[in-house]
């Protein structure tokens, strides 16, 4: 299990770009990712953890390649297999959208969390990902007021912000570079605000 899990340079500067928008906020010793896919988020942030757990709905034959700092379990988000104030810090990126019953599922993040949960999901509205991922592909991601009522709905404290990150097209370092700058500026250019690709929520126990 290497940390770019064979991924093409493009789809690793996509996750350390996206990495790069929570590593601030990631605290103690114990993660827990939820939704976690194929592992690859928890080891890119296995350095900065003791011990992390990741579950998912389905099993993923990657996950026997893991560290054994990093343990999986098959389950859903309306229901974590964990007892309450388990981990440090609780993450999950585009998995909420996906759930049954996503308030239900961030009350479940919530519950098992001591201090902090993170939460990253796309924005419905940006063109390309509602042509994508929407239209072509049924990916109910929320509209900015679903998903503060999401957020609000766990009871905790907490702040929004929005961030630019997609996979550069093409896989060429120097275009690569250049598609992260303009990904930097587009972070600070209130007019691509509506349709910026993520929502990031940081909710905090007191």
């Amino acid at each position: 299990m290497t940390p770019k899990r064979g991924y093409t340079d493009n789809v690793d500067q996509y996750k350390k770009r996206v990495f790069s928008k929570i590593k601030g906020y990631l605290t103690g010793s114990t993660l827990l990712d939820a939704g976690c896919g194929d592992g690859s988020d928890a080891l890119i942030m296995l350095p900065y953890f003791k011990k992390i757990c990741g579950f998912d709905i389905e099993k993923n034959s990657a996950w026997k390649k893991a560290p054994k700092k990093i343990s999986f379990k098959t389950a859903a988000a309306e229901k974590i297999p964990y007892k309450s104030l388990s981990f440090d810090t609780v993450y999950e990126k585009d998995m909420l959208h996906h759930c049954s019953d996503p308030f239900k599922a961030i009350k479940e993040m919530a519950r098992v969390a001591k201090k902090k949960v993170i939460i990253i999901e796309a924005n419905r509205y940006n063109p390309l990902f509602y042509i994508n991922l929407t239209l072509l592909n049924n990916h109910q991601h929320f509209t900015k007021k679903k998903f503060r009522a999401v957020v609000e709905s766990a009871g905790l404290p907490f702040t929004i912000s929005r961030f630019s990150a997609r996979v550069c097209p093409i896989n060429n370092r120097f275009i690569i570079d250049c598609f992260d700058s303009v990904e930097n500026f587009l972070d600070r250019f209130p007019p691509y605000s509506p349709i910026i690709e993520y929502n990031l929520a940081v909710l905090e126990k007191k």
